[in-house]
């Protein structure tokens, strides 16, 4: 590579584009990454199971994987046993269904799954062909609201609230381009931090940014997305506090022993295997202006 050259970074999101993936197109339109020398291009994922086996391959350099909901006259986890459950092989909501199913106590065996493109899951669920959905909630709620559906009609149930105290997305580097490209996943990390950042004080940007990758997305669709995305999940008590991008080592320990359980895996992975704090930028440069 010549010096000076830029390095090329291939990044994977989890799903198709949306406002919630703003602070990446913020970081690229603004030329945050190239600031940091690295050309970095962008493409939808299909899922974030997707994201880890691309990852794992070396199709992509690092990329967004994922967490976290549902609906229909149900009214608690356990009246999901014996119903149809609509879900994309690679969402990584219906990949943690088995884990929710332990924790709100039904047998995740007792629901029948019907894999669907994530294209038509909401409307097979408005259609009454499956009894609900797994999905994210701020995506799957205005899926819904945009067939029709008005918001005090949908029921969900939250991970989170059923003892799954589980960390969402984040970013994930490759193990060949982390170890060749250290100081460029320090330098993707600054810059997206920068646009998340930038998205929490002007959250009409981070629409416009998204918009302007892919021109197809409704403003008014995306600002609700992003509204539902801030409040319930991006702006929480904790990043308020400490500031973007860190985890609480015992909820990050707690939260991988209850997979490994779930799932009766061989062995608990070590939290430094699951994250490692030193390509973060310093804290003062985390934090919420």
């Amino acid at each position: 590579m010549a010096a000076g050259e830029p390095t090329k970074l291939r990044f994977t999101l989890d799903w198709i584009p949306g406002s919630v993936h703003g602070p990446f197109f913020i970081a690229l339109y603004r030329s945050y990454y190239k600031d940091e020398g690295l050309d970095v291009t962008i493409v939808p994922g299909k899922g974030s199971a997707e994201v880890v086996r691309q990852l794992a391959s070396g199709t992509y350099d690092m990329g967004y994987p994922d967490i976290n909901v549902r609906k229909s006259g149900i009214t608690s986890p356990q009246q999901l046993a014996g119903k149809t459950l609509g879900a994309a092989a690679n969402d990584s909501t219906f990949k943690l269904f088995p884990i929710f199913a332990k924790f709100a106590g039904f047998d995740a065996n007792a629901v029948t799954v019907k894999t669907i493109d994530p294209a038509l899951r909401e409307g097979l669920l408005v259609n009454g062909e499956v009894d609900a959905i797994a999905a994210q909630m701020f995506n799957a709620m205005l899926s819904l609201k945009a067939k029709g559906i008005k918001e005090d009609q949908v029921g969900y149930f939250l991970y989170k609230d059923y003892g799954l105290d589980l960390y969402s997305n984040g970013l994930a580097a490759s193990r060949a381009f982390l170890t060749e490209h250290g100081d460029a996943v320090r330098g993707f990390l600054r810059a997206t931090i920068k646009g998340v950042r930038d998205m929490a004080e002007q959250p009409e940007l981070a629409v416009a940014m998204a918009q302007r990758f892919e021109p197809l997305l409704k403003s008014d669709i995306e600002r609700e997305r992003l509204q539902l995305a801030m409040s319930c999940c991006i702006l929480t008590p904790n990043v308020l506090k400490s500031g973007f991008g860190g985890v609480d080592t015992t909820r990050l320990e707690r939260s991988i022993g209850q997979i490994v359980k779930a799932y009766d895996l061989p062995r608990t992975p070590s939290i430094e295997e699951m994250f490692d704090a030193s390509y973060l930028p310093p804290p003062q440069d985390r934090m919420i202006k």
